[in-house]
C-alpha cells in the first residue's frame, strides 16, 4: 500500500516553526508591556489621587463631629475604593512615611521632618515618590476605633496603605478647636506628623532631562540636571550635597553629582536600547526626584542628490538604488525630500512627477512631488528589521515633449525616522 511518508516528516517541522514564531511574538509583547507598566501605573495613581484630592477638599465645608461628644452624629464622610497597582510600595495621607528615602517605612526616627498633614504621597517601585499638596485647611489624621467610636490616634500620625486594592473611609471631626479628616483605618506604621507648621518643609531634588526624546544610537546625549529646591518649589543654593543617580535604561556619564554653590549639577545619558527611561535622584534627608526620557529609533538617511530622468542622451539615471543600515527593529516613517519639474499636454492639468519607492523589492508607495522647490513628501510607514536594506526610487510618469516640457524628479534624500 502506498504511504505519504513526506507529509509525516513535514508536519512536525512546520509545527516547530509555528511555535517558534508564537514564542517570539510573546517575548516581544512581554518586553513592551514591561516598558509600558511604570508610566501606566503612575497614571492610574495620579488619576485616583486627583479624585481623592477634589473630594476631600470639598468635604471640608461639611459638618464635623465633635470627638468628645459620644452621642454626636457621624461627621461628613467620604469613601474611596482605591485600585492599587502591584508596583505600589505605599500611599500615605498627611505624612511622608519614608523621609530618609531608605525604603523602610518603620524606622523613621523622632525629629525627622515628615511633612504637615495636608499632603498625599505615593511611591511606585522603580520610580521616585510623588507628593500631592491639598488645601491648607485639610488636616489628615490616622483614626483608631475606641469603644465603637472613631477618634484621633495619638500622637498625631498620618495613615499609610500598602498591599492590594482596598477601600478607605475618611470622616470630618473636630477637637473643639481644630477640624481633622480622620481615617476609619489604623495601620501598622508609626508615621508621625510634624506638629510645628511654621517650620519650612524639607528640601527636595528637582530632576529634569533635555531633550526628553533622543535616538537610541549610543551617541546622542541628553543632559540630566539636578537642582535642590525648597518646600515652595523654588531653587535653593545648597553646596556640597551628594546626589546619587540611577536609571532603568541607558548609560549615565556619572552616577553621582556633588551640587555646586547654586545647588545644582548635571550629567549626560545615552542609550542603545529603545523605550522609556526613568531616572531617579536620591540624597539622604532630601525628597528624591525623578525624570523621564524616551529613547526612540535611530533615524537612517540615504542621500542621493540626483535627478531621475528618462530622456535619452542626458546621462542621468532612470532609477536610484542604495543600501542603508537600520539599527533597531521597529516601525519607520519614510519621507522623500526633493522637487520636480512640471510638464503636461495642452489643456491638461498640471503634471508633476510621481516618485515610487521600493524597499527590499517591495513597493512601498507612489506619491506626487508637486513642487518646483524644496519639499518633504511623506511615503507612509514601514516595519524594518535591524540590518542592511536596499531602497530603489523611480519615476512612473515620465514626459518629455519638445516645446511642451520635460517632467523630471530630483531626489535629495530619503529619511527613515
Amino acid at each position: 500500500m502506498w504511504k505519504d511518508e513526506q507529509g509525516a516528516d513535514t508536519i512536525p517541522l512546520k509545527l516547530v516553526v509555528y511555535l517558534s514564531i508564537v514564542g517570539i511574538i510573546i517575548v516581544i509583547v512581554a518586553i513592551g508591556l514591561k516598558n509600558a507598566q511604570p508610566p501606566m501605573d503612575t497614571a492610574i495613581m495620579e488619576r485616583q489621587i486627583e479624585e481623592v484630592k477634589s473630594s476631600i477638599e470639598i468635604m471640608q465645608t461639611g459638618y464635623s463631629r465633635p470627638i468628645s461628644d459620644l452621642q454626636a452624629p457621624t461627621g461628613n464622610i467620604r469613601s474611596f475604593e482605591l485600585v492599587l497597582p502591584d508596583n505600589l510600595e505605599y500611599i500615605s495621607f498627611g505624612v511622608d512615611p519614608d523621609p530618609d528615602n531608605n525604603g523602610i517605612l518603620k524606622d523613621t526616627p523622632p525629629g525627622l521632618i515628615t511633612d504637615y498633614d495636608d499632603v498625599v504621597y505615593f511611591k511606585l517601585r522603580y520610580t521616585g515618590k510623588i507628593r500631592v499638596k491639598l488645601d491648607d485647611n485639610v488636616h489628615f489624621r490616622e483614626g483608631i476605633l475606641n469603644d465603637g467610636h472613631w477618634t484621633i490616634n495619638e500622637p498625631h500620625q498620618g495613615v499609610v496603605l500598602t498591599g492590594n486594592s482596598q477601600s478607605v473611609v475618611f470622616e470630618l471631626v473636630n477637637d473643639g478647636g481644630n477640624v481633622y479628616t480622620i481615617s476609619h483605618l489604623t495601620d501598622d506604621f508609626y508615621a508621625y506628623i510634624n506638629p510645628d507648621t511654621n517650620v519650612g518643609l524639607p528640601h527636595g531634588v528637582l530632576l529634569s532631562t533635555s531633550p526628553v526624546l533622543i535616538p537610541a544610537n549610543n551617541e546622542t546625549a541628553s543632559r540630566v540636571t539636578v537642582q535642590i529646591i525648597g518646600n515652595d518649589g523654588k531653587s535653593v543654593k545648597s553646596e556640597g550635597h551628594l546626589i546619587n543617580l540611577t536609571s532603568n535604561k541607558g548609560h549615565l556619564s556619572n552616577d553621582q553629582i556633588i551640587t555646586s554653590s547654586h545647588g545644582s549639577g548635571s550629567v549626560f545619558i545615552t542609550s542603545n536600547e529603545l523605550g522609556l527611561g526613568v531616572i531617579t535622584a536620591r540624597s539622604p534627608g532630601l525628597h528624591e526626584g525623578t525624570a523621564e526620557i524616551v529613547f526612540i529609533v535611530n533615524s537612517a538617511k540615504v542621500e542621493f542628490n540626483e535627478w531621475i530622468k528618462y530622456s535619452s542622451g542626458e546621462g542621468d539615471p532612470s532609477e536610484l538604488i542604495a543600501d542603508f543600515l537600520i539599527s533597531h527593529n521597529g516601525e519607520y516613517n519614510i519621507i522623500l525630500t526633493g522637487w520636480g519639474t512640471e510638464a503636461h499636454w495642452p489643456l491638461s492639468p498640471e503634471g508633476w512627477p510621481i516618485g515610487r519607492i521600493e524597499v527590499d523589492g517591495m513597493i512601498l508607495s507612489e506619491r506626487e512631488v508637486d513642487s518646483g522647490s524644496h519639499i518633504d513628501v511623506p511615503y507612509g510607514k514601514i516595519i524594518l528589521d535591524e540590518g542592511v536594506h536596499t531602497i530603489r526610487v523611480t519615476m512612473t510618469n515620465d514626459l518629455n515633449i519638445p516645446v511642451i516640457g520635460d517632467r523630471n524628479l530630483f531626489v535629495e534624500k530619503i529619511e527613515f525616522s
